[in-house]
């Protein structure tokens, strides 16, 4: 039985014996541990203690590494995971699964990379203290340093093809100024109509994120911070617009 699969099979027995608790709170923290266990590190470990449970049989250890903030929740529900989990596994050869193992999952943030448009040195100073502030999850604090960067970016597209534009025009005015560069190098044919539609949609999605980056993010004294998983969003977005214009330029 790999990993993997002992894995799936917990989450789908956990959620299935949702039905079957009638503790308000505890329903809800099982909940809790079938939505959040997908992104766990989990695997059995067999070892050589003794289960005393049959003569000559051993424990098998299932480790589950939890994000710090639900670690508390997999605590409090070890008892009916490890009773799940023991049903599961049944008699592996000769181990049995004894215990479950509750541990700290590391966590890794993503970082988005920004690298193909770092053609100036304030841009790419933009994209290294975005990549700092992705390292620790702070994508509220990243955003701002993206938009930084890919607003310079464009001005910089825009430069080199001799497009006139003012130092104060928005990252939305800038992006107008390219569809006609953009529309001309789309291929095949019969697709040219409907992906300059798709290009000019693209606006609006830029003009709302200029507008949280102005209204909702920490470049201004905002009271409503745009949140961590949102901000990762926009950041998400702007790359593959990014990606999408440096492929076609």
């Amino acid at each position: 039985m790999n990993d993997q699969n002992f894995k799936i099979t917990l989450i789908k027995a956990l959620e299935k014996e949702i039905n079957n608790i009638k503790d308000p709170k505890q329903k809800e923290d099982i909940r809790t541990v079938v939505f959040t266990l997908p992104n766990c590190n989990v695997y059995l470990e067999e070892t050589s203690i003794f289960t005393y449970r049959e003569w000559d049989t051993y424990r098998t250890i299932l480790h589950i590494h939890a994000p710090i903030n639900k670690l508390d929740i997999f605590e409090s529900q070890v008892s009916i995971i490890e009773t799940i989990a023991g049903k599961i596994y049944g008699r592996q050869g000769d181990n049995y699964l004894t215990d479950v193992e509750i541990e700290i999952m590391v966590e890794q943030h993503e970082i988005v990379d920004f690298t193909m448009i770092s053609v100036t040195s304030v841009i790419t100073q933009s994209i290294s203290d975005a990549e700092l502030f992705m390292k620790e999850g702070k994508y509220a604090s990243a955003f701002d340093r993206v938009h930084t960067a890919f607003h310079g970016y464009l001005r910089k597209i825009l430069d080199d093809m001799d497009v006139q534009h003012e130092e104060s025009e928005t990252i939305n005015q800038l992006y107008n100024k390219l569809h006609n560069e953009i529309g001309c190098k789309i291929e095949p044919e019969p697709v040219v109509g409907l992906i300059k539609t798709l290009i000019r949609s693209a606006s609006g999605v830029i003009s709302s994120i200029n507008d949280i980056r102005n209204r909702h993010s920490l470049s201004h004294p905002n009271e409503e911070i745009i949140n961590e998983r949102e901000a990762l969003l926009a950041i998400r977005i702007i790359k593959e617009l990014a990606n999408y214009i440096s492929e076609v330029i």
